[in-house]
């Protein structure tokens, strides 16, 4: 395996899944739901945890029978369907849904749009995360980690300039945000900005010295710039720290550093 695939065709989109992969977080609490309709809430987010497809089933139902609270019963369905295995489906419910009435003027509408955004990015559907998260800046410009998040999406779609204007704006708004600063590296060594990606690593390991992509990060940058030793230093710390999938590619690119040094030595 060359360092070219280990390396330029993995970096970016491994940073952007390690940082993509949680689930989203789920908005309503049921104080805030009606008295008449808070009952009917709790058990069908009760039966979502358990048994999703149940819980689909009593959201259905409480939906065709015109006893009211539709957009709890909505936000139900969106969850149940979610934990069943529909991310796509279970996003379209939350973006309508934070249009309601109910929830468009109170501080759920961001929660669910970037919940939207969220799934539509797990389901494979960036361009849709992408107008589901401008929805949410909409409404909050001040908040770092929706910029990175849109940020994300933008990459998925090939859009590095937009990638780095985004981690540019988080940045500026949280100036020690690692993720943002390893992440915007990334991007930079993407469009073969060297100096300004380092310049990112280097920041980000200096507020988080053990930070695996930021680690991964510099050994890249190393490579690229022909410093081995660091490169195999900055390896060897991801392999020590790291038990997923950094770690893995990590020994696979040390084993090609050490062979091409070994070759380099008998030569």
């Amino acid at each position: 395996m060359s360092l070219s695939y280990l390396f330029r065709s993995l970096s970016l989109g491994l940073i952007c899944l390690v940082w993509s992969l949680g689930s989203p977080s789920w908005a309503i609490d049921p104080a805030d739901v009606p008295n008449d309709h808070r009952g009917a809430f709790v058990s069908c987010m009760a039966k979502s945890e358990f048994d999703p497809v149940l819980a689909m089933d009593y959201a259905e139902q409480w939906l065709t029978s015109d006893a009211g609270g539709d957009s709890f019963a909505f936000y139900c369905l969106a969850i149940a369907t979610f934990r069943a295995g529909d991310p796509l489906r279970a996003a379209e419910v939350l973006e309508d849904i934070s249009n309601d009435g109910v929830f468009s003027e109170t501080n759920y509408a961001l929660s669910l749009i970037r919940s939207a955004g969220d799934l539509f990015d797990a389901a494979g559907e960036p361009e849709r995360a992408f107008r589901a998260y401008t929805k949410a800046l909409d409404i909050d410009r001040f908040e770092p980690s929706l910029w990175v998040d849109r940020a994300l999406v933008r990459a998925a779609l090939g859009d590095y300039e937009g990638t780095v204007a985004d981690l540019d704006l988080a940045l500026a708004l949280d100036g020690e945000n690692v993720e943002a600063l390893v992440f915007r590296g990334s991007a930079f060594l993407a469009i073969d900005e060297l100096d300004r990606a380092a310049d990112d690593a280097l920041q980000a390991l200096l507020i988080e010295p053990f930070n695996i992509p930021g680690l991964w990060l510099r050994a890249q940058i190393a490579l690229t710039s022909g410093d081995a030793e660091l490169a195999s230093s900055d390896l060897q710390r991801i392999i020590d720290r790291d038990e997923g999938r950094f770690a893995e590619l990590a020994s696979e690119a040390l084993e090609v550093v050490s062979r091409a040094a070994q070759k380099s030595t008998l030569e």
